[in-house]
């Protein structure tokens, strides 16, 4: 998801003499027990005792109106603990006016003031008619047909599974309703006055007109077949495995997903479109559905840098895990939406499509297992947005990238400083992006921070060793933290501190605000020695930050032992002007106050604190003293 928010194909490696600062960490690990690692679980309502194999829809859409009508098949398996009862997620009609809330994903999204407007707020939309009636619910099992007895209140339609069901047995499940979506599909006129359908179901508005366990805790594949007007064409999710026209101007439409996804990726979008398949990229099939009105452009604009960019993530990350990847024009939302194999860009905002298809790996593959690790998919493309400019423009632009983010995460961490990145025990899948900067930027803060910590070989070896491990599945932070550290063990050269970051996991995820250091160098010329300090003067606790200095020396210099030139000096031409030597010294910010002495021939030209900006969620005064 979007917040309504040259070629260089070789990455820079960390510019860090990692050797110093390794060994003072490693004497000073801090285990994981204390310092209490927070995992994530909000206050959804598990069913620990039902496995949802499959969901298969079939749905009836028209022009007439804007009822649908629905026919759902729910495969399930009963696991161990057992069950009496099935729950699903849907939205009931309704029958008289109810006051708007924002956080009920059932109604219609009230409209709210324009920051600095003075036009007065529209009223509420009215939300009487919309929602679904249930008209039956049969065990079809084995070809049976058993009616079951079932309730439909509160949003959710609780079904009795037959008294005879046990741990491993699997049921086939058959719900029928109709009725008017207030949200999720989405169903008006685009731009041009044509009719159209599109789903935005983020983050728990499936439910308005599907009926599944609807959080992002449960993946499963799915089917929808659609019988629409044949003037439409038809996308969602997967390959397209069916089409028959029925007459009367109706056509049918299949398109199923093999792999497990949860509720809110299941896309559906039907209006008029042009199409067009431009090539692939391995098995995975390209494509791009525009408005016709659009379609010069809208081809030229997704055809662009996609098979770049999705290459770049395949190499560097791990193998797309779909079948095809369609990237699609999109009406009634903002911004962009990433379900598996359907990119949907609302108003055709075609500038985010790398973040959008980073999703495709994280958040869509490798999915959070609940929405308090949400930046395990929205600061993760966020990063992974920063990280294809790095590739594709250069180290100059992905700095710039950075310093944006970066300012853009710390206004917000300054305001909100009691609020975290991973949530804690979210109570509302609707509020999730209540702290949007944190998750988005302060996120992908996170991530290259971290990998100022690792090093870019370490970091990319364990981004692909979590993607592998976690491929089609679900993951936590805590995940993440592991196979962070096990790519980092895997190696002849990991730190004793990168065996256990659960300092860096808790510091910067698990409390808000950010590190602010005061402090400056000296030179000593008696005793030919640098000495740097920096003090540590945020309120919310002490950070543990291994921090680079840059050091500016006169030509000729000798470099102390375990004090590399960066970049490596090369030898200069016969009559060549001398130039100041460059050299990165690591120093670890663990206290209060804190000191580096260097023994130093000469004074250095000039100092910096961070000058690759591997630790941007820093407030630093940093001078000559």
């Amino acid at each position: 998801m979007m917040e309504t928010i040259g070629k260089s194909r070789t990455h820079s490696g960390r510019d860090a003499a990692a050797g110093a600062w390794c060994r003072a960490l490693g004497a000073l690990l801090v285990a994981v027990s204390a310092l209490g690692v927070r995992a994530a679980a909000d206050q959804f309502p598990r069913q620990p005792g039902i496995k949802i194999l499959r969901y298969s829809f079939d749905v009836r859409l028209g022009d007439a109106s804007n009822a649908i009508t629905v026919r759902d098949f729910i495969d399930l398996k009963l696991q161990p603990q057992g069950a009496r009862e099935l729950t699903l997620n849907l939205c009931q009609r309704i029958t008289s006016p109810v006051p708007p809330d924002r956080l009920n994903p059932c109604l219609k999204p009230a409209p709210r003031p324009r920051p600095g407007s003075t036009a007065p707020v529209p009223a509420p939309p009215s939300n009487v008619g919309t929602g679904m009636t249930v008209t039956s619910v049969t065990n079809v099992t084995g070809g049976a047909a058993q009616k079951l007895a079932y309730t439909h209140a509160d949003d959710r339609l609780r079904i009795q599974l037959p008294a005879t069901a046990r741990p491993g047995e699997e049921f086939r499940i058959e719900v029928d309703y109709h009725g008017v979506p207030a949200a999720g599909l989405n169903i008006g006129v685009t731009p041009y006055g044509d009719r159209a359908f599109f789903t935005d179901n983020w983050p728990n508005k499936a439910r308005n007109w599907l009926a599944t366990i609807d959080n992002i805790s449960v993946k499963a594949p799915k089917t929808i077949a659609v019988t629409a007007p044949a003037k439409y064409q038809v996308i969602s999710n997967g390959l397209l495995t069916e089409q028959l026209d029925l007459g009367h101007g109706l056509r049918r439409t299949v398109w199923t997903e093999k792999q497990p996804i949860p509720s809110w990726q299941y896309s559906l979008g039907v209006a008029q479109m042009a199409v067009q398949y431009f090539g692939h990229e391995g098995p995975v099939q390209l494509s791009a559905w525009v408005f016709p009105q659009d379609r010069a452009a809208g081809f030229k604009a997704i055809e662009g840098d996609t098979k770049d960019i999705f290459e770049f993530y395949r190499s560097h990350i791990g193998p797309f895990a779909y079948e095809k990847l369609a990237q699609v024009e999109a009406a009634f939302s903002g911004g962009a939406t990433e379900p598996a194999t359907t990119i949907f860009y609302y108003g055709g905002s075609y500038g985010t499509s790398a973040h959008e298809m980073a999703h495709q790996w994280f958040g869509d593959s490798v999915t959070e297992a609940s929405w308090d690790d949400v930046w395990l998919s929205e600061g993760f493309a966020t990063y992974f947005n920063l990280l294809y400019i790095e590739h594709s423009q250069g180290r100059d632009a992905f700095l710039a990238g950075v310093k944006s983010t970066r300012d853009r995460a710390m206004a917000y961490e300054a305001a909100h400083p009691a609020e975290t990145v991973v949530h804690n025990n979210l109570k509302h899948g609707s509020n999730v992006f209540k702290n949007a900067p944190q998750i988005y930027q302060g996120g992908a803060m996170v991530l290259h921070m971290l990998r100022g910590v690792l090093g870019t070989r370490d970091f990319w070896a364990g981004i692909r060793r979590y993607y592998h491990r976690y491929y089609d599945s679900q993951a936590t932070t805590d995940d993440l933290r592991k196979a962070m550290q096990d790519a980092c063990i895997a190696t002849s050269h990991c730190p004793p501190a990168n065996r256990n970051l659960s300092w860096f996991f808790h510091e910067w995820l698990n409390r808000g605000g950010y590190m602010k250091l005061s402090g400056g160098w000296h030179y000593d010329p008696k005793a030919r020695q640098l000495r740097i300090t920096l003090d540590q003067t945020q309120t919310q606790g002490l950070y543990r930050m291994p921090i680079q200095i840059g050091l500016a020396l006169p030509p000729g210099v000798t470099l102390p032992a375990g004090l590399a030139p960066h970049p490596p000096a090369g030898r200069a031409g016969r009559g060549a002007a001398a130039v100041p030597q460059r050299a990165i010294v690591t120093m670890l910010v663990d206290k209060q106050h804190n000191t580096l002495t260097i023994p130093l021939a000469a004074a250095p030209t000039a100092v910096h604190l961070d000058p690759n900006l591997w630790v941007p969620m820093m407030q630093a005064t940093f001078t000559a003293q």
